[in-house]
């Protein structure tokens, strides 16, 4: 198989969850991707720390080798001038200043190695007032405004778990960031520093109730757009059996073609609300029609019509999901202790230079002598660094 990044090497110093997601892409589509752990540090997931399963299930690590390696000592920083020298590009999530007081900034790192792209995401960027504040995925998106969009309107502001700050925002971004000064690169010659911020990457995400306030003037709010389910013909709604289906219907003709398929045409020229009072008399109207069918028999009745209708699935349900399953989005893979298990897919579906799953999480430290080698350390030389605590 030919990989899209073979021969493209990256460090990874992530932290957590979201940047590591940008270095599973990375990895995925064949780039050899270092993940620097603290020496001393074990993986752990939530109601065990059974290796074999974090191995498993951790799937933002995969295909990706571990070193354990202790930069806060001179020693371990000489270990990482030696691998900054070699590779292309470098993603940290550490808090502003943090790299360069421990004397491995950009502007240090690109004596050693001019090409290097070299990826800084903070929760709110490297500059402005707010840079040394902490946060997590919620505040962010409630700086940015995004969070005020979510939820019922007779209601607090509802959190859509770490999917939109974290992963589509720290996570997506900086994949986004290196790859364009990756292919800056190959015109200059140079690599550059990127900076991401959780909080600008969310507000982006929230560009179209941006433009319509700057447009408009009009002050948005939660369910009270067609976006947030705020429109009768935009919304979710309770079914017979006490579950949930979602309609948006913008076009007209889809509107048109779902009020005659439920034998009510009278509806079609009421799609849109212009009073409060209609409004809630067509949202009864709609309640009362949802009520009639349970979930799957709604979605047995869409997918034979041109409706724009879609049950509210849960996780355990999105698993199995025929489309998913047939995109490849979960993948039955083979574990050498646990048998066949389930594996997230990549999104990202490239004809000639697909994504490819080689090797499941390492364990942290995993690939300590494998890397060292390649650094051309002799055996001693690593049994000394192994015994002064800088590599595990």
């Amino acid at each position: 198989m030919t990989f899209a990044l073979e021969g493209v090497k990256v460090l990874d110093l992530c932290r957590g969850y979201p940047p590591a997601f940008a270095t599973m892409h990375l990895a995925d589509f064949g780039a050899d991707v270092i993940k620097v752990d603290p020496v001393g540090f074990t993986s752990s997931l939530p109601g065990g720390n059974e290796e074999d399963k974090i191995s498993a299930y951790t799937f933002i690590d995969r295909n990706k080798r571990s070193i354990k390696l202790n930069m806060r000592s001179d020693a371990g920083r000489d270990l990482l001038f030696k691998l900054a020298k070699h590779v292309d590009i470098l993603i940290e999530n550490s808090r502003p200043g943090t790299m360069e007081r421990l004397g491995i900034g950009y502007e240090t790192l690109k004596e050693v190695n001019p090409r290097l792209i070299y990826c800084q995401v903070s929760g709110y960027g490297q500059t402005g007032p707010y840079k040394d504040i902490v946060g997590h995925d919620a505040n962010f998106m409630a700086i940015a405004g995004t969070l005020s969009m979510i939820g019922p309107v007779d209601g607090p502001p509802c959190w859509p778990s770490n999917i939109i700050a974290d992963f589509a925002g720290a996570g997506l971004h900086p994949l986004i960031g290196v790859l364009i000064a990756y292919i800056a690169r190959e015109r200059t010659g140079k690599g550059q520093l990127v900076d991401i911020s959780y909080t600008d990457s969310v507000f982006s995400l929230t560009s179209f109730d941006v433009t319509m306030h700057l447009v408009t003037g009009e002050k948005r709010r939660r369910s009270k757009t067609a976006q947030t389910g705020g429109e009768p013909c935009c919304s979710t709604y309770l079914t017979k059996d006490s579950e949930y289906i979602t309609i948006q219907f913008i076009e007209p003709q889809f509107w048109k073609n779902f009020c005659e398929d439920i034998g009510k045409p009278e509806l079609t020229a009421r799609q849109w609300s212009f009073s409060d009072a209609d409004r809630q008399e067509m949202f009864g109207i709609m309640k009362g029609i949802f009520l009639t069918k349970t979930r799957e028999e709604w979605w047995e009745w869409a997918k034979q019509r041109q409706v724009m209708l879609a049950p509210v699935r849960y996780i355990e349900e999105a698993i199995n999901d025929p489309q998913l399953k047939s995109r490849e989005m979960i993948m039955d893979k083979e574990h050498p202790t646990l048998g066949k298990i389930k594996q997230l897919g990549n999104p990202l579906k490239l004809s000639d230079t697909p994504p490819s799953f080689r090797m499941y999480c390492p364990r942290p430290g995993q690939h300590t002598d494998e890397i060292l080698a390649e650094l051309k350390l002799t055996q001693k030389q690593v049994a000394d660094l192994k015994q002064q605590g800088v590599v595990q």
